[in-house]
């Protein structure tokens, strides 16, 4: 039987035995503890004092009217209401996979490809294989803020390193075109990363994680953070948030990722951040919230480059956002968010040109990538319920980005482009069992002074239910866009000599290709949705799309051009129609009280060539089980594996990754002061317990690392 039959029969033996024993425990958590007896009582008082709270799935932050995934539409909608389908990672699922980045989490979501290299700057996923050196055809936020990197071509890289992990509440990932609720960048879906309320994120916290593995992965982190909410360290009552007027909550976190790099990087990898943020209440209606941080990312790259050789590049991004929410009525909100981002690139280094100009020794010529980007974007909506059937949202977006490089762009003048946006989405209850999403965003960029639309129509059956699981069929048709960016449209490195400083060599010259028409991609898919709650969720998608006009690198003939003797240079262009066809599953369960497993895999084919002969097959899954234990202690292992993909440059094909990690923690409570306790957790983490692989290049290789992380916190 080929591997992917027999991946999707395992993963419908664990459905089908999971539905086996939700409908035999009679809707409940099967488990060993009764509750009704004193020594189970008192052993589950115990747990909830001196343990890590149980795993949640997304049903558990689902209460009456507070639907879970707040982003997909720009609607607060519930998992059967969203036009498509969605990968939520939880607060616990972050701490019980041991990552210490949310690149390294992507894994759990069906269909990503993940890097953890920094060579191309920073760890990133891709989505469905359409992979560039910079992966720039996700939407990703930071609660509602874009965050790609204009500098390194949209690059979500960075982005997926504004904050840490501990300040994270949940991710939402939206797998599917997404355009008509974000616009170009979403792509293939989109990421939103929330951050944790500020009532979660009181007192002072402080991290610190030593470690060390084969070929010196050393780890070295730390972070601290501080909190306080209006009226001291008492959480509000139920009810009584937002009431007061002035400032009600602040927190400011600090903190520090350090390693020795990937087996056959160049060296070590740092990244620091500081955020910080602050709510306040100004009238009975009127909620304010601030955000700012910086983040600086230094790394060590181009160990195997003939031009420069080893060096150094370093990105630091800062930040600004203020978001206003009005509750206009009781069946209207209103929001503004006014949000700006600089973002400043470093890397420069001399060396000799590896086909330098007869008569020249090619020696001490500058090797330049640095530059400085901005964007500032200004977005309104607003949420109004027509009928108790009906409600819908619609607004606006103004973005202007700059991008100001000598170095990538020959020119002293910075490139401006200006997007504006106009979006809506209705959510319409045919009736009890029928839902439609339909949804349209339409912009207009300066630079190429095009309309485009990505209009989204897609229809919700709650099919019925089984026991306590309900049952729910979706299908849709969603189409998206992306133009190519601003490096892809406008790139032009030259060299010049060190002596003269005449050009002596070309690397990019984007005119010779010239990619004059956007991505698009068309896609039709068929859900199947199973909900019980905590106990037991799947998701099933099914998916064809239709990709036209991809945006590829090449390389072009031109006199000087440094990537051959005959003169070659990279550029892009448009590339030929493709078809898309898989399957993605996921699901979670909680087999018996305490426990939690995770399961996603994926499969697709391509009819994209790659090289000359090769056309790429996706198969991949990730398997995350956590139990907690007796005594404040918790247990945890992962496991993933992605089959052959495609290396960045398009041409070669990756073989396969296995990755097996292990976590093993206990906590403690270490007493209680003014009414709050202190509370600490020890864990050990060792990720690739199975041996090294193939990351970004064959050269270099993520290998076993072994670290103990100290959390306190008061």
């Amino acid at each position: 039987m080929p591997r992917p039959f027999r991946a999707f029969l395992a993963l419908a033996m664990l459905v089908g035995l999971a539905f086996k024993t939700f409908a035999a425990s009679g809707s409940e958590y099967p488990s060993e503890l009764d509750p009704a007896t004193p020594e189970s009582a008192r052993e589950a008082d115990q747990s909830r004092v001196d343990s890590p709270p149980r795993l949640l799935s997304e049903q558990d932050y689902l209460e009456p009217q507070v639907p879970v995934v707040l982003t997909v539409s720009r609607l607060p909608q519930r998992l059967d209401e969203v036009p498509g389908a969605v990968t939520v990672i939880d607060r616990e699922t972050i701490r019980a996979s041991g990552a210490r980045d949310v690149a390294d989490l992507l894994r759990m979501v069906p269909g990503f490809s993940v890097s953890n290299s920094f060579e191309e700057g920073a760890s990133a996923g891709s989505y469905h294989g359409l992979r560039s050196t910079f992966p720039n055809q996700m939407q990703l936020l930071v609660d509602g803020r874009s965050v790609y990197s204009l500098h390194l071509g949209g690059s979500v890289g960075p982005g997926l390193q504004t904050v840490a992990l501990d300040d994270i509440e949940r991710i939402e990932i939206f797998r599917g075109p997404n355009s008509a609720t974000y616009g170009a960048r979403a792509f293939l879906g989109s990421i939103n990363i929330i951050t944790r309320d500020l009532v979660d994120t009181q007192g002072v916290v402080a991290r610190f994680t030593r470690g060390v593995g084969s070929s010196g992965a050393g780890v070295n982190d730390w972070g601290v953070r501080l909190g306080g909410v209006a009226g001291g360290s008492a959480v509000p009552a139920s009810g009584d948030e937002g009431m007061g007027i002035g400032v009600t909550g602040w927190r400011l976190s600090a903190d520090q990722r350090l390693d020795d790099g990937l087996r056959g990087a160049g060296g070590p990898v740092e990244v620091q951040r500081i955020n910080v943020r602050a709510d306040a209440n100004y009238s009975e209606t009127d909620q304010l919230s601030f955000r700012a941080g910086q983040s600086r990312i230094e790394s060590w790259l181009g160990k195997y480059y003939d031009f420069p050789g080893l060096h150094t590049r370093g990105i630091t991004t800062s930040y600004a956002q203020v978001d206003w929410n009005r509750n206009l009525d009781d069946n209207a909100d209103l929001s503004v968010q006014l949000s700006h981002t600089d973002e400043r690139v470093e890397e420069r280094e001399r060396g000799t040109m590896p086909y330098p100009p007869q008569g020249l020794d090619g020696e001490g010529v500058l090797y330049d990538r640095s530059g400085r980007t901005s964007s500032t974007n200004f977005l309104v909506q607003q949420t109004r319920r027509l009928s108790p059937a009906l409600r819908g949202v619609w607004g606006g977006e103004l973005r202007r980005e700059t991008s100001d490089s000598y170095a990538l762009y020959a020119t002293n003048q910075p490139y401006v482009e200006d997007f504006t946006r106009l979006f809506g989405n209705v959510e319409w209850h045919l009736s009890d069992d029928w839902l439609l999403n339909a949804g349209a965003l339409i912009e207009r960029s300066t630079m190429t002074r095009d309309y485009e639309t990505a209009p989204r129509l897609m229809l919700n059956w709650n099919v019925g239910q089984t026991g306590a699981a309900r049952h729910t069929l979706r299908t849709g048709v969603s189409r998206a866009f992306r133009p190519a960016s601003m490096f892809e449209r406008k790139a032009d490195v030259r060299y010049h000599d060190p002596q003269t400083d005449e050009e002596i060599g070309y690397e990019y010259d984007a005119a010779l290709g010239d990619p004059l028409r956007p991505e698009r991609v068309d896609s039709v898919e068929l859900g199947w949705l199973v909900d019980a709650g905590a106990a037991l969720s799947f998701d099933l998608r099914l998916f064809q799309e239709r990709v036209h006009d991809v945006i590829v690198d090449q390389r072009a003939t031109k006199s000087g051009g440094q990537l051959a003797r005959r003169g070659r240079v990279f550029t892009y262009a448009n590339g030929e129609d493709f078809d898309l066809r898989g399957a993605e599953a996921q699901m979670l369960w909680q087999p018996w009280r305490g426990a939690q497993l995770r399961y996603a895999h994926a499969q697709f084919t391509s009819e994209r060539v790659i090289g000359r002969s090769e056309s790429p097959e996706h198969r991949s899954h990730s398997l995350l089980f956590a139990q907690r234990l007796p005594g404040g202690w918790s247990f945890s292992v992962w496991d993933y594996y992605m089959d052959r993909r495609i290396y960045p440059n398009n041409i070669e094909v990756a073989p396969s990754q296995s990755r097996v990690d292990m976590r093993l923690a206990k906590a403690v409570n270490l007493g209680s002061v003014t009414g709050m306790g202190r509370q600490a957790e020890l864990a050990l983490t060792v990720q690739n317990m199975d041996g090294p692989d193939a990351d970004d290049v064959p050269e270099i290789r993520f290998q076993r690392r072994v670290y103990l992380t100290l959390q306190m916190g008061y």
